[in-house]
């Protein structure tokens, strides 16, 4: 590990949802739909590896978004996988690396989220850049509206 690798400001959460796998993904998958999530929206053609696109950040998700670019890092329906990427001045000064895994529940229909990001370069070491606190508050919101309208999809 290098000295822009550690960041103290990186975010893990799970979450589970009493949904079957595959209609949890396909709420994750539908990027053109996340009318559940108030606080970040992809925009891309598809949501498929190596896809570029805009993500947008409503940091009190109240609708006033700031526009950052990413990178499909990983799109994987059999892993159950999204994985996106953005960075700034090649990595150096900032590299965000989101991921949102499924994993089968332990009970039937049950879905575990796994959420999570890692933040390296210089901006995170020094706790710049981004509102890393609210960030890791609002991914815990984004877990429990996905749940909620997976849950309440039918």
């Amino acid at each position: 590990m290098n000295c822009l690798s550690a960041s103290r400001w990186n975010i893990y959460h799970e979450t589970q949802i009493n949904a079957p796998i595959s209609q949890v993904w396909a709420a994750i998958y539908n990027i053109s739909n996340w009318e559940w999530n108030l606080w970040t929206k992809l925009e891309a053609s598809e949501a498929s590896t190596g896809t570029c696109g805009k993500l947008l950040a409503s940091y009190e998700g109240d609708g006033n978004y700031e526009e950052f670019d990413f990178k499909f890092k990983e799109v994987n329906p059999d892993t159950y996988t999204m994985n996106w990427y953005g960075s700034l001045l090649f990595g150096l000064l900032f590299t965000g690396d989101h991921v949102m895994r499924l994993e089968e529940g332990s009970e039937p229909n049950t879905t575990n989220l796994i959420h999570f990001e890692n933040f390296t370069g210089l901006a995170p070491i020094l706790g710049e850049g981004l509102p890393y606190e609210k960030l890791d508050e609002n991914y815990l919101m984004m877990n429990e509206a996905l749940k909620e309208y997976v849950e309440n999809e039918n």
